[in-house]
């Protein structure tokens, strides 16, 4: 099984380093749909409305799916990332020695799927400069080597996981995010109960799709993610929270921008 998940991250990753420090500056990175992209230098205190000023976002950004991008956050994302790797080689030893090797296969390639990822030390937080701006709550400080991305709008949702392959749906307006597994078969390991969806501004939530526990419809925004889980009673007894995991890391991932990608 290949999994595909299209990363801005490849080019702002190799942005994410600190720079020296200056006596009375904080320096950033901008990319994207931006109007100054780049290093910049902000007296400090420097907060995300003055960074969102000095980048200055365009008008086609979209800010939805904006990250904040943070070396501060990078170690911890990794040992997560270590532990669900541990995790999923731990339940694939367990279904080897119990011969079920259609979910040994899975958990390998899910494996291989979540460690080719980067650790992009993602901060969830509102991005958009009107909020920030007139939000002293969410007007957080900015720090040295923070990079503040903003993608423009894609039109699609995807769908990973436990899944026949990874799939990349046109975005529907107002459409529950159950009704996007129509068209992307999951595979028997998959657990029929519940998914996980990744809002693009990094908010994961559990979503109930069975007749005994459906959620309020949940609709995608575009560049959602939904991760269809491994059933929990595969996993419960070696790792019970893998699957939450493996979405919250999932939210890490910084949206592909349509425009850096044609």
């Amino acid at each position: 099984m290949r999994h595909l998940l299209l990363l801005a991250a490849g080019a702002l990753l190799p942005s994410l380093v600190l720079w020296p420090p200056a006596a009375a500056a904080t320096q950033f990175f901008a990319s994207g749909a931006v109007e100054h992209a780049g290093v910049h230098e902000l007296a400090r205190p420097a907060r995300l409305s003055d960074a969102a000023l000095a980048a200055g976002v365009r008008e086609d950004a979209y800010v939805l799916g904006a990250a904040w991008l943070r070396p501060g956050l990078r170690m911890e994302q990794q040992r997560q990332q270590a532990g669900i790797l541990f995790d999923l080689d731990h339940v694939r030893r367990q279904a080897l020695a119990s011969d079920r090797i259609a979910l040994a296969e899975f958990c390998a390639s899910l494996s291989a799927w979540l460690g080719s990822m980067p650790s992009t030390g993602r901060q969830a937080a509102p991005l958009d400069p009107r909020v920030v701006d007139v939000m002293p709550s969410a007007n957080r400080p900015v720090a040295q080597g923070d990079v503040l991305y903003y993608p423009t709008r894609p039109s699609t949702i995807r769908i990973v996981g436990a899944v026949s392959r990874t799939c990349e749906l046109p975005q529907v307006a107002l459409q529950d995010a159950r009704r996007y597994l129509d068209a992307c078969p999951a595979l028997p390991l998959a657990d029929a109960d519940w998914i996980f969806v990744i809002q693009p501004d990094g908010q994961v939530f559990r979503q109930g799709i069975g007749l005994w526990n459906r959620s309020t419809p949940l609709p995608l925004a575009p560049g959602a993610v939904v991760y269809v889980p491994l059933g929990d009673r595969l996993v419960r007894d070696v790792a019970p929270d893998l699957n939450r995991e493996i979405a919250t890391f999932l939210a890490t991932q910084p949206l592909a921008d349509p425009e850096a990608h044609p």
